[in-house]
């Protein structure tokens, strides 16, 4: 029996609802639907690396790019003349077309507090939980968060949960990946997990292929590219100062 997600009550759609979800943990940090995990990969699309009216049909969104795509700082998102932010509408998401999603990567460092930390796992762990409510949609684990918060991050999570992302960064070995793998297979009580990297590494692509995992190749000729419209779109913008020509004045002035 297929359950029928339905509105009891309107709210405005330009926002995050200032609502309570049920939660297992004394911070408060929504639990995540354990009925609506992951089951399998369908083709993933990074979130804000395409153009806003490109369809997510029958995809999974995934949100491993820069935070200023997704507003993890209070940042607007912009798509030419068009202002918005993805904890101010929400809707952009469960609207997609797509039937899973990765949670939301807001970035983490071992140099902030807990307060910090907390915010940025608190918001990701509320977004997927909405996602999940109105949506019906299917949620990966995000992995990718500062080792110092790694037990935070599970904070929300049921036990027996399955379906796992992380992003293989520039900084982070196969012994990170490895431990990652470990760290989700003692949550979920089983070796028996889904685990999807995302990267762009030919050795970690065979240690995926070796382990059972499942790779994704990371785009970087996507990435580059904006980079270089937005340095020079910055270049363009820039004040030019032009070297002066010195006037060439004829005879007749001089007289």
């Amino acid at each position: 029996m297929v359950a029928t997600i339905t509105f009891r009550r309107s709210f405005p759609m330009s926002q995050v609802p200032d609502c309570i979800f049920p939660s297992s943990s004394y911070e408060g940090f929504a639990d995540l639907d354990y009925s609506l995990q992951g089951d399998v990969l369908d083709y993933p699309m990074i979130w804000g690396s395409h153009a806003r009216t490109k369809s997510y049909q029958g995809r999974t969104i995934i949100f491993y790019t820069d935070d200023y795509r997704f507003n993890a700082l209070g940042n607007a998102v912009t798509y030419g003349d068009v202002f918005w932010k993805l904890w101010e509408r929400p809707s952009k998401i469960w609207t997609s077309g797509a039937p899973s999603f990765c949670e939301v990567n807001f970035s983490t460092s071992q140099a902030q507090p807990f307060w910090v930390a907390a915010n940025c796992i608190g918001k990701k762990r509320h977004l997927s939980r909405l996602f999940q409510e109105m949506g019906n949609m299917r949620c990966w684990v995000d992995l990718n968060v500062a080792p110092r918060w790694e037990e935070l991050n599970l904070v929300g999570v049921p036990r027996g949960w399955k379906a796992w992302m992380t992003h293989m960064q520039k900084f982070m070995d196969e012994d990170m990946l490895i431990h990652q793998y470990e760290l989700a297979c003692a949550h979920a009580q089983s070796d028996n997990i889904k685990f999807v990297v995302y990267a762009h590494n030919k050795e970690v692509e065979r240690l995926c292929m070796t382990r059972g995992w499942q790779y994704v190749p990371e785009d970087w000729k996507a990435r580059d590219e904006s980079k270089r419209q937005k340095r020079i779109t910055a270049s363009e913008k820039a004040i030019r100062i032009e070297p002066l020509q010195p006037k060439k004045i004829g005879l007749e002035m001089w007289c």
